[in-house]
């Protein structure tokens, strides 16, 4: 394996792991306003703080407003906090990385870690 795939690969992981981070607090900040917070500054810039620019990341508020509508039948109505759940979030912001394949990288390397 070549210096150049190694270093892609370990790229995507990084990523993913900056991805994830970044998504549950985002949830976590949302949950504790008890409403949806803007993604730019609370999700999209911590995720360029760190250093990444996944595909899919100034098209994520599009995808949450889409994922809102549809949660409330498009109505536009509904008392109840509305958000895309984590999974659905990350694969958003990484695609077209196989984010399946990413997240089972970094178990088997924690892993290795740990034992």
């Amino acid at each position: 394996m070549g210096i150049r795939s190694v270093e892609k690969r370990l790229a995507a992981e990084l990523c993913f792991e900056a991805v994830v981070e970044a998504v549950n607090d985002y949830l976590d900040e949302c949950r504790q306003a008890g409403r949806s917070l803007p993604p730019h500054e609370h999700l999209v810039t911590p995720i360029i703080r760190a250093g990444y620019f996944p595909p899919g990341l100034l098209s994520i508020e599009n995808f949450i407003s889409r994922e809102r509508a549809s949660m409330r039948g498009g109505t536009g109505e509904g008392k109840e906090l509305s958000l895309p759940g984590a999974d659905s979030l990350i694969a958003a912001i990484m695609h077209p990385y196989p984010t399946n394949r990413i997240r089972t990288a970094v178990r088997r390397a924690a892993m290795k870690l740990s034992g």
